[in-house]
């Protein structure tokens, strides 16, 4: 049965006639005539009486009338989202988002949901090589992540520069950058390589041009057990900037300087999997780039 047919039907019951409901449906009265006979025919009996008053329902159209209000009222809704969709102005987002976007990422997500009340969305932490991961298996839509490899088949805009940090324990001498094998009798607290290959490898790189190998005494799953350990005296660790500014406990915590180590961080998605909702929140962020640029703070904060 024809959305069309159960539209035209409702407009005649509305008018009660049937030169007034062409009018209103902008079709001739022939052709609104021939509608109603075929929807007839499909129910398989009258439903109009006609006479000199115009058009009355017969007990059957009573019944297609209590039956076919509530469908178009459904229609208009799914039309209407469907539209809304396809503007990019409601839907669902899965984002990823990593500790040094603790910060910048629900900025950002706030600003859109402010501007886009009727989106959903749903957050996952997760490390930047997962995001990746589950970007190019169509499980996340966009993530908040370090830049991916080239020709990975992902899209990439930088939102913040972030940086490599020595965090001690509080009241720990900083060491000169010539003499950080003095922190090696301390031992170093480190992220599984596994949990995080990104940070490991940037570690790895600013160590190698400055001449030093961290003794690792330590291993952890994640960055805020690493934080908890060096917070409690029991070793160094090299941590994002952003990330452990983000974080509680008692730590001293030092810039570094150097070509490796800032790396940009920004958001990630599948360049073949653009919803206008993800096109939107991409806009979004690429125009509010602002809360991504602030001052990292001083290179000898403390938390």
């Amino acid at each position: 049965m024809e959305i069309k047919l159960l539209r035209s039907f409702i407009q005649l019951i509305d008018t009660g006639h049937y030169g007034k409901a062409s009018a209103k449906l902008f079709v001739t009265q022939s052709t609104l005539t021939k509608q109603i006979q075929t929807l007839e025919t499909a129910i398989g009996g009258p439903l109009f009486e006609r006479g000199r008053h115009g058009a009355r329902l017969t007990p059957l159209g009573e019944l297609l009338q209590r039956e076919a209000r509530p469908l178009l009222r459904l229609n208009d809704d799914i039309d209407r989202k469907m539209h809304r969709a396809m503007a990019g102005l409601t839907g669902y987002l899965d984002i990823g988002f990593g500790l040094s976007t603790l910060v910048v990422a629900p900025q950002l997500i706030a600003g859109f949901r402010a501007a886009t009340p009727d989106c959903r969305i749903t957050l996952n932490d997760l490390p930047s090589r997962e995001q990746h991961q589950r970007l190019l298996d169509g499980r996340l839509d966009i993530g908040f992540c370090r830049a991916p490899e080239e020709n990975s088949g992902l899209a990439f805009m930088p939102v913040i520069e972030e940086q490599l940090a020595l965090v001690l324990p509080r009241g720990a001498t900083m060491p000169a950058q010539d003499q950080l094998m003095e922190l090696n009798r301390l031992g170093f607290v480190a992220l599984s390589p596994m949990r995080g290959p990104g940070l490991d490898d940037q570690i790895r790189r600013w160590c190698s041009l400055a001449g030093f190998e961290p003794r690792i005494v330590q291993y952890a799953d994640d960055i805020l057990t690493v934080h908890s350990i060096v917070s409690a005296g029991l070793g160094a660790a090299f941590l994002p900037w952003r990330g452990v500014q983000a974080l509680t406990g008692s730590s001293d915590k030092h810039q570094l300087s150097g070509s490796e180590s800032t790396w940009p961080v920004g958001i990630c998605w599948h360049d073949k999997h653009t919803s206008p909702l993800l096109a939107r929140f991409v806009d979004h962020v690429s125009k509010n780039l602002e809360f991504g640029h602030a001052p990292a703070g001083s290179c000898h904060d403390k938390a």
